[in-house]
């Protein structure tokens, strides 16, 4: 069932997505909580999509009543900004995932439901009890295979390299369990990882069964190292340190540095901000949703000066290959942003403004205003400006603009007026003049042909 109040979003989103492709069928749809719980007195009702910013009943509110009601409902929110502290509610309340909608703009649809999917079958995996012989509870080592060649819950049929032993059995998918017999030397193999449990004696299948698939959630993550595919985890130092969420403030904070610029440029700082990171242990799925949102507003930002968009990748199987991503990821900001004609220090300065402009892009700011915010003069800022960024600052900022207005427009039911004093003109008329410059169609008209494009 998809919950959203915007018409055109709810209904793009059921026609966009490929449902059956994963098994799927919808069957209701609904514009507020009430009418959905409504909906679901009377209908069967196994995944909600749920929009949280709604009249008449939130998002939350909406989660609350169903978890109250009907339990085995999953739930995956929706969510047009990212407004973490809102979606971590939504977590700490159940939720199975998010969607930013600028995920659905970009047209990720069958990659989107596709790991909604994977989850779906993590947590009916999660349900299904261990299958084991009366010795594996009687052992106090047991053997754990983990597959890394795909995300949790994923199918786990595509390891050709891995010599299972005969007596293993697969827990979950792609994680296999024994006891006793050591393993042979094949193993783990160029894609897997394998970890001795120790201490576990007289732990019951449940419990046992638990701690490997918890320990996969996010220890296996940052636990692992392609230089040491093997290691011995003690029972009572399985547990993560953290539960993998993070708190609110942890994600803002987190979130707020990593659009900063400074780590391009101050490998102290850079070292700092990843070893926070990897300390707070957001479990890999958090991790890789905050770095695609993070990725996508670094394109925003550098796009002018990058030869190619920065790419992140879906899944990340540890935190070796998360890191190594990371860091290929400044080095090739830093190269394209490397002008021998500027000091470090002016470059940084450039790309500080390019920052501002995006945070106060609701604000009729000139270059000259931005220049004075980055202690440089106006001539010199204008002059520097183009040359790194590859535009003045007046055109950068138009278009950074016009991206905005054109999410908005598509993905909202505000007035044209509103968007125009969110993107810094107060005139709407004005406003629209420039759009129809910059995009070749008024505001309303490309309203329309998103609505359209959304509907096919």
């Amino acid at each position: 069932m998809v919950v959203d109040d915007d018409k055109l979003v709810r209904k793009g989103l059921i026609s966009a997505m490929p449902w059956e492709q994963f098994g799927m069928t919808v069957v209701g749809e609904a514009n507020n909580g009430e009418n959905a719980l409504k909906f679901m007195e009377e209908n069967q009702v196994d995944l909600l999509v749920t929009d949280l910013a709604m009249p008449v009943m939130s998002g939350i509110e909406l989660m609350r009543e169903v978890r109250r009601r009907y339990p085995h409902i999953q739930i995956v929110v929706l969510t047009l900004h990212q407004d973490f502290e809102y979606v971590q509610e939504a977590l700490r309340l159940g939720a199975l995932d998010y969607i930013a909608k600028i995920e659905l703009e970009s047209e990720q649809f069958e990659e989107v439901l596709g790991r909604i999917a994977a989850l779906l079958r993590q947590k009916t995996a999660a349900e299904t009890p261990l299958p084991r012989p009366d010795e594996l509870g009687q052992a106090d080592e047991v053997y754990a295979l983990y597959a890394l060649t795909s995300p949790v819950g994923g199918t786990g049929t595509d390891h050709a390299d891995f010599a299972v032993p005969e007596q293993a059995v697969e827990a979950e998918a792609g994680v296999w369990v024994w006891a006793r017999v050591p393993p042979d030397e094949r193993l783990p193999g160029p894609d897997g990882a394998l970890v001795l449990f120790r201490n576990v004696k007289g732990m019951d299948r449940k419990a046992l069964l638990r701690l490997i698939r918890d320990y996969r959630r996010t220890g296996l993550f940052y636990d692992y190292d392609p230089s040491r595919p093997h290691w011995t985890v003690r029972r009572d130092a399985a547990a993560p340190e953290g539960d993998g969420a993070g708190t609110a403030e942890d994600i803002d904070r987190i979130r707020e540095r990593w659009v900063s610029f400074e780590w391009i440029y101050d490998d102290g700082r850079f070292a700092a901000m990843t070893d926070e990171l990897r300390r707070i242990r957001l479990a890999p799925a958090r991790l890789a949703r905050m770095f695609f949102s993070l990725a996508d507003e670094w394109n925003r930002l550098y796009r002018p000066i990058l030869p190619e968009l920065i790419v992140i990748d879906d899944f990340f199987p540890s935190w070796c290959h998360f890191e190594s991503w990371l860091s290929g990821t400044r080095e090739a900001i830093r190269q394209t942003n490397a002008r021998p004609m500027y000091s470090p220090e002016i470059q940084q300065s450039i790309v500080k403004a390019m920052n501002l402009a995006h945070q106060m892009l609701n604000q009729p700011l000139t270059a000259g205003d931005i220049a004075q915010m980055v202690n440089m003069s106006s001539s010199y800022f204008s002059q520097c400006f183009k040359n790194i960024v590859g535009r003045t600052y007046t055109d950068y900022v138009r278009a950074i603009r016009m991206e905005r207005a054109k999410r908005y427009l598509a993905h909202t039911t505000k007035t044209v007026q509103w968007i125009a004093e969110q993107v810094g003109y107060s005139d709407e008329k004005y406003f629209s003049r420039l759009f129809r410059e910059e995009v070749g169609m008024l505001p309303s008209e490309y309203r329309q042909a998103a609505a359209v494009d959304g509907s096919e």
